[in-house]
Formats: C-alpha cells, sequence, structure tokens
C-alpha cells in the first residue's frame, strides 16, 4: 500500500509528529510504501532526512512564514504564497504521488490553511484520516462559514483521530457537529522513553527543588511567560527553586529576554532541547505545563512514566492523567492565578513528591499505549484496503 503522510508543522519536529512518525516507520518495516510531505523550512529536519535513508519518499511544499521576520516582510511573504498557491498547487507533488490513502496531522482547524488539499479528499479523490494533536479551548476561532466547511472535512474522513476526548468535545461544540464513534477515535501519542516502567530515581533536594518546563518555546501554546510572572513574586524568590525549560522554539529570544526583565536570569534557566528525557528527569522533582491549549501532551506521560509529578492546566486531556494531590495538581484555568494557587498546592506539599511521582508512574502505565504506531497504521491499513 502506498501511505501518503502530510505534517502541518512550522519547526523541524515536535512531539505532534511522533505518532504518524511511529506509524510511518512500522508501515516501512511491512513493505509498505511511505510518502511524507512537509513544509520547507529553513534548517534541515534530520528525523526526515533519517526517513528518507530509510526509504520513504520525502516531499516537502512551500507555506513557511517565520515568525521572528518583521510584520511587513510576513505580509509580503503572505501575498506572494497566496499568488503562488492560485497559479499551482503546492500539494502538486503529492497528488501526482497517487497514494492509496492519506493521513494528515495538524491542529483542529489547520485544515483551514490546506483547502487545496482537503478540498478533492473531500470530493473523495482518496481517503483520508485525520490526526488532531490540538485545539484551542477560549474561544471560538471559527466563524460559522468556516464550521461549516469543517463539519465536511470531519465527516468525510475515513476517521478522524484525536489524542484526547476534551479536544474531540471542543471540536464539536465548536462547529456544531457530532462526530460519533467508531469514525472518530482516540489514539494517545507514543513516548520516547527507553524503559518506561522503570521509574527514573528521585534527585537530590540538597541544592533545592528543581521544576522543569518540558515543551517547545511557544508562549502562546505552552505558556511559559505565565510561569515567569509567577515566579517574579517574592514568595517564589524566597524559595529554594529554580525553574528549568526544556526546549526551542520562536520565542526563546522573548522568554530570555522576558527573564531578565523579571530579573529572573540566575532562577530560569534554558537548557534547549533534548533527547535524553530519562537525563531531563534524572536532575528535576516536579513538571510544570501552565499550557494554554493541548490534547495529551508527551512531554507529561513521559514525565509521569519516568516518576515525577505535574502541575497541569486543565485543558485539553490532562486533567485525565492527573489527579489532584494525589500524582500532581491542575489549575483550575489557564490563567496566572490559577497556576499560582496549584503551584502553591504543590509546594505544600513538596516532600511528597516522590510518592506522588512513583503514584504518576503506575497511573501513567495502565493509560499510555506502548505501540500507538501499530495501532494507527492498522487503522491505516483497514481503510486503505476499502479504496
Amino acid at each position: 500500500m502506498r501511505i501518503a503522510y502530510i505534517s502541518f508543522i512550522k519547526d523541524p519536529w515536535g512531539g505532534s509528529e511522533e505518532l504518524w512518525a511511529r506509524s510511518a516507520e512500522e508501515a516501512l518495516k511491512q513493505g509498505h510504501e511511505v510518502i511524507i510531505n512537509a513544509v520547507k523550512l529553513n534548517v534541515p529536519s534530520p528525523r526526515l532526512d533519517a526517513f528518507a535513508r530509510m526509504g520513504a519518499m520525502v516531499q516537502y511544499r512551500r507555506g513557511f512564514i517565520n515568525p521572528a521576520w518583521s510584520r511587513r516582510e510576513r505580509i509580503f511573504r503572505k501575498i506572494i504564497l497566496f499568488i503562488k498557491d492560485r497559479l499551482s498547487n503546492p500539494f502538486g507533488e503529492l497528488i501526482r504521488s497517487n497514494p492509496d490513502i492519506v493521513v494528515y496531522t495538524g491542529a483542529a482547524y489547520s485544515m483551514l490553511l490546506n483547502e487545496t488539499i482537503f478540498n478533492p479528499l473531500v470530493r473523495g479523490w482518496k481517503p483520508y484520516i485525520n490526526i488532531i494533536q490540538v485545539n484551542s479551548e477560549y474561544g471560538r476561532p471559527v466563524n460559522n462559514e468556516e464550521a461549516l466547511w469543517l463539519r465536511d472535512v470531519y465527516e468525510a474522513a475515513a476517521s478522524n483521530v484525536f489524542v484526547s476526548v476534551r479536544n474531540k468535545e471542543t471540536v464539536e461544540r465548536h462547529i456544531l457537529k457530532a462526530l460519533p464513534y467508531p469514525q472518530n477515535i482516540i489514539i494517545g501519542n507514543p513516548v520516547n522513553l527507553a524503559y518506561p516502567d522503570q521509574i527514573v530515581p528521585f534527585p537530590s533536594t540538597e541544592g533545592g527543588f528543581r521544576i522543569a518546563i518540558v515543551a517547545n518555546l511557544l508562549v502562546n501554546h505552552k505558556g511559559q511567560d505565565l510561569a515567569f510572572h509567577i515566579f517574579r513574586e517574592d514568595k517564589w524568590r524566597e524559595r529554594h527553586v529554580s525553574l528549568h525549560l526544556y526546549g526551542s522554539g520562536h520565542d526563546e529570544h522573548y522568554l530570555k529576554q522576558l527573564a531578565e526583565f523579571y530579573g529572573l536570569v540566575d532562577r530560569v534557566h534554558f537548557h534547549g532541547r533534548v533527547s535524553d528525557i530519562r537525563g531531563v528527569w534524572a536532575e528535576n522533582h516536579l513538571m510544570l505545563l501552565p499550557s494554554l491549549n493541548e490534547g495529551t501532551p508527551l512531554a507529561l506521560v513521559e514525565a509521569m512514566l519516568c516518576g515525577r509529578p505535574s502541575v497541569v492546566t486543565d485543558v485539553g486531556d490532562n486533567a485525565a492523567w492527573v489527579r489532584e494531590g494525589i500524582d500532581g495538581f491542575v489549575a483550575g484555568g489557564a490563567n496566572i492565578h490559577a497556576i499560582d494557587e496549584a503551584l502553591e498546592r504543590a509546594w505544600e506539599k513538596r516532600e511528597e513528591w516522590r510518592s506522588m511521582g512513583r503514584a504518576a508512574h503506575d497511573r501513567a502505565m495502565g493509560m499510555h499505549d506502548p505501540v500507538p504506531g501499530k495501532t494507527l497504521l492498522n487503522l491505516i491499513l483497514k481503510h486503505g484496503r476499502r479504496s
């Protein structure tokens, strides 16, 4: 079978790519043809290069707008892209490849930015599966006309795969369309851990408590700036605690400036993107995710499997994984007041973080799918064979 995967990510890689990637790796092992269609970035993606070496056909399409560019430059580039898209389909190479089935990964409404592939898909060109990695719960980011089009996109799909129940329910609310099972299903993201059954030993607290945020540096998604606002307060300055950020992204420069602005350069540490997740949790005691929107964050599941409690906002399926006061703490909203209150509850129980981490590990072991890539591939093969 010839399987085409479409990625919408605007970074070289991210946790949202892992589910389709594991499926693609398994497909290649089983002898299927794999096409990967991704946005051409200004930096190469080592993971996509690795797929090419494995035998996948990697295609790049135009569409990248760098947030670091000036506003005038971004507007100019968008106009040029608009004109080019009207002259030729950016997905033309994919269409000519004639796959048996198409698998799309993106945010809940990112299809609106890719109408040139979804219009033929909705009309029945090929069966397709949507993988929805994230949704925005605050406000309604689509208008009525867009919602009508999105209903067709979701209804015509062979299957819609959500990584969280909350994301599915939010889509239903926004587009006024029920998405019943079994066409619409939940498959969790895979973890990047060797030996997920083994807890990482809890580090010493003699040097102080270390709180880690493991996430792309994108404040409109992950909310790191909210954490900085909280940690500038006197009560946190007086405590023996430091904040450690693991990840990269377009807001790295802003966050470093914000740390300086708030006088936190000695308490907030940037470690960049890391691949050794167990190494992260060998040095840190608590996970913080002050996210404004989520699916089911891979970093949360990995932290739990490593035996660390978490403080999370109640977005996506965070609260379905983290039980308040048992294996973590849940902020009632993605705002400074709610996150600060949750952090305060966590701080009061800091001597229990080790035992709460063990509870988090046990819960994650019982909830996560150890082979989600195979689960997704089985779904792909099921629908692809019908075409």
